[in-house]
């Protein structure tokens, strides 16, 4: 048995040996080929940029805006280029207009605002004229910049100073920034500068103004007494003293000397503008108009220039009539205090407005052929007078205080000069014959009413005679020269 298990266990094996596959005889494999390889290079680490850190800003806060001090105009109101009424006049602001205010000078008597309104710039106001709740000591106080006259200086006239002038070449098509200098060339020379000496002018001293003496001819005023009107005449020296017209006011004598245009109050004649001889006895009536005043005569004695001026009212027009045959009134134009130009002028001057804004005026205009609507602007100012030979015009304005002063102009309205400066209130001027005086109405700082002279550069101020005012109508104390 087991013989036979052998042989058979032998068969298989005999039989699982022939049926694999003869194992190939492996080709021998070449050996690969070795690529040299450079040696790498050392790369050096790229060096970090410093990058700067930007520390962050703080943002402020936003800054609010300080609000403006502001201030209402009382009434027309000039606006000068300095705290001076001196000083340039650069324009008129109106009742009720609102400014910005941005300073003030050491007394708080002017205000710097911004001018004109709604711009930066600035110009100078009268305080007092200015209504404001703000307290005016938190603006800033401002000198005002007084008007510098050149100096002259003397110069010497020659010197010599040796100069070393240092001359680079530079390469022709060289680029700014690699320019190489070719060559350096120094050279000595001696520079002589010389200087022309400013030739100083000597000044000339000018010579004292004219004082004492007496002013020349009389005067025809109004005073208000008892009540009433009453037209007086006296000497420019205070004598002489007379009443010639009872119930009358606001004189003007004819350019010849005999006849006297006259405000009647209910005397001979009823109202309006009357005519009386020089001694003051009654011609006739002019106009009944009851509200007529202010009476001026023409040059050549033939038209009579007056306001109709409404009690209680402002504004009036300005009439004109002929004296004779020829008396239906014309309109002249709007206005009051109109006082015509001598010397054979035809343009009347009087207080008014220009367009709608420059109120307070003195104003000009053709008493025959004028535009009412477009009048000339001499100044600010009221109650105009020429000068004797048309040159010049007084008249009455607020002075630095907001007090009414005396002034004096070209008839342009340049040269504009203060003339009275004592405290009070002084108006209502006239001219001399001589042109070197004027007469006017002063309260005298508050001790009464009188009439007063002082030389047209604001010496010799004097009184002539107590001469009162309706306290409601000084503005209409009306005089005249006379001989």
């Amino acid at each position: 048995m087991y013989r036979i298990f052998a042989l058979l266990l032998l068969a298989s094996v005999i039989l699982i040996g022939c049926a694999a596959e003869p194992t190939p005889t492996p080709t021998p494999t070449s050996e690969p080929t070795v690529v040299p390889t450079n040696t790498p290079t050392n790369t050096p680490e790229p060096t970090p940029t410093n990058v700067p850190t930007i520390a962050p800003t703080d943002t402020p806060p936003p800054t609010s805006t300080p609000t403006p001090i502001t201030g209402v105009v009382k009434s027309t109101l000039n606006v000068r280029e300095q705290p001076t009424t001196r000083a340039k006049l650069l324009g008129v602001l109106k009742k009720d207009e609102v400014v910005t205010l941005v300073g003030r000078t050491e007394d708080t008597a002017w205000l710097q605002i911004n001018y004109p309104i709604g711009e930066q710039t600035n110009a100078w106001v009268i305080a007092e004229r200015i209504e404001t709740t703000a307290n005016l000591e938190a603006l800033i106080s401002i000198a005002a910049s007084p008007a510098t006259a050149p100096t002259q200086v003397a110069v010497q006239p020659t010197s010599s100073i040796p100069t070393t002038v240092t001359t680079t070449a530079a390469t022709p098509g060289a680029t700014t920034a690699a320019q190489t200098p070719q060559a350096t060339v120094t050279t000595t020379a001696e520079a002589t500068t010389t200087v022309q000496a400013t030739a100083v002018t000597p000044v000339e001293t000018p010579l004292p103004p004219t004082t004492g003496g007496t002013p020349p001819g009389s005067i025809l005023l109004d005073i208000f007494e008892n009540g009433g009107f009453n037209i007086y005449k006296v000497r420019a020296d205070g004598t002489g003293l007379q009443q010639i017209i009872a119930n009358g006011s606001e004189p003007a004598l004819s350019p010849d000397g005999s006849t006297i245009a006259y405000r009647m109050r209910k005397d001979t004649g009823g109202l309006g503008i009357g005519l009386a001889s020089s001694t003051g006895a009654f011609m006739s009536t002019l106009t009944e108009e009851s509200a007529a005043g202010y009476p001026t005569w023409s040059p050549d004695g033939n038209n009579i220039a007056y306001h109709i001026l409404p009690s209680g009212r402002l504004s009036g027009r300005i009439q004109r009539i002929g004296v004779g045959a020829n008396n239906t009134p014309a309109d002249v134009g709007i206005g009051v205090r109109p006082a015509w130009q001598p010397n054979s002028g035809i343009n009347v001057l009087f207080d008014g407005c220009k367009g709608a804004t420059d109120c307070g005026s003195l104003l000009t205009l053709n008493a025959f052929e004028g535009d009412p609507n477009n009048p000339n602007l001499v100044t600010f100012g009221t109650a105009g007078a020429w000068s004797p030979n048309s040159a010049q015009v007084a008249f009455q304005a607020p002075d630095d205080k907001g007090s009414t002063q005396i002034f004096i102009a070209n008839a342009d309205g340049s040269n504009r000069t203060q003339v009275t400066t004592d405290t009070g209130t002084h108006g209502m001027p006239i001219w001399s014959s001589d042109g070197a005086w004027l007469f006017y109405r002063s309260d005298q700082g508050g001790l009464g009413w009188a009439l007063y002279a002082i030389r047209t550069n604001g010496t010799d101020a004097r009184k002539i005679i107590d001469a009162p005012v309706h306290p409601e109508q000084w503005t209409n104390a009306k005089s005249a020269i006379a001989p």
